[in-house]
């Protein structure tokens, strides 16, 4: 099965793997559009900024964005855009491009430590895991089909998706390990680590409803029927574990799941205007913070269920990826808007 991409598509799965940041060379850039001052609810942050920062270059197209070493962000950009940089985003919003060259784009979802960066780029031959640390690249020596969104365990290996294939990779020194799905044309997309070190993933299916699967660190799938028919699970990184040991996702309707690591299944309406969320993250203050397509917003979730929206200070965009900064900052990509988005509470 071949998945098509498209940086004209909400549903293009293009990420990056992030958590180290050297002081490579580039042009800093900090084009600021900020947003209003919002007035949330009581359940959450007294006020909420958004502040919007333009990509240096047109048709960048940012799509995931993770946490760095020293503050830095780091986002990627969807294969078919005419560049193949890793960007690096200040926490006052200076962008500043890096130069990989390597393959055709990146195509990967977020993991790292310890100043290492992880990613995969798609190349003539397939999809090869590489590594960035101190300003320097380095080809971790495999090549798989397909590498979506990533994490990295505790032991320190990485787990990655491959929806075209309907696989979740396991990398141990250098070796990787498959596990297809047990249901026939469920495709795991979003991926996380549980409080109960097993891998969680969100599930798309082509003739059935959506799953949440759970890997074991030596590869035993379970699968869990989401409770609503056809509901399925977007292709982002829609799956994380919260703050409360419990795994959170999102899916193709304005709600936002919650599965216990015994499986048991609850989920949480969001006003028809949200409409659907997307990526799914964990804030510094313990909410869960998550995209929303339907009006361009920034949603947030507290652990008992309780939602609030704010909304992004634009008419044009997809907002993508998402994660947690330093403090209280949550920073996400708009795509089809070719910027990065702060928000502060």
């Amino acid at each position: 099965m071949s998945i098509a991409i498209s940086r004209h598509v909400a549903a293009l799965s293009v990420a990056v793997a992030v958590t180290a940041c050297g002081s490579p060379s580039g042009t800093a850039f900090n084009p600021g559009v900020s947003g209003p001052m919002l007035q949330p609810d009581a359940a959450s942050p007294a006020g909420v900024k958004v502040t919007l920062f333009n990509m240096p270059m047109a048709q960048t197209d940012p799509y995931d964005i993770a946490l760095g070493a020293s503050g830095y962000l780091y986002a990627t950009q969807p294969q078919g855009t005419p560049y193949s940089y890793l960007w690096q985003i200040s926490e006052t919003g200076h962008i500043t491009k890096i130069k990989p060259k390597l393959g055709y784009g990146f195509q990967v979802g977020i993991t790292g430590a310890k100043g290492v960066v992880y990613f995969g780029v798609n190349g003539s031959g397939g999809f090869s895991l590489y590594d960035y640390a101190n300003g320097k690249f380095k080809d971790l020596g495999l090549t798989v089909a397909a590498i979506y969104f990533l994490k990295r365990a505790k032991d320190g290996s990485v787990w990655f998706t491959d929806p075209g294939n309907y696989d979740v990779g396991h990398v141990v020194k250098g070796r990787t390990t498959l596990y297809t799905a047990p249901t026939k044309y469920c495709s795991p997309y979003g991926i996380t680590i549980g409080s109960d070190q097993n891998v969680w993933v969100a599930e798309q299916c082509q003739t059935t409803t959506g799953r949440i699967g759970r890997i074991t660190p030596s590869g035993s799938w379970k699968e869990f029927v989401l409770p609503t028919k056809n509901e399925e699970p977007p292709s982002q990184d829609g799956i994380t574990a919260g703050p409360d040991g419990n795994l959170w996702y999102t899916v193709g309707l304005p709600r936002i799941g919650r599965i216990t690591t015994a499986g048991k299944i609850h989920e949480f309406p969001l006003p028809a205007s949200d409409g659907d969320a997307g990526a799914i993250t964990v804030g510094n203050d313990k909410a869960l913070w998550y995209t929303l397509q339907t009006g361009l917003k920034i949603g947030r979730m507290t652990t008992k269920g309780s939602a609030t929206s704010y909304q992004v200070p634009t008419s044009n965009g997809t907002l993508s990826g998402i994660c947690a900064g330093l403090g209280k900052t949550i920073w996400f990509t708009n795509t089809i808007g070719n910027q990065i988005g702060r928000l502060t509470y």
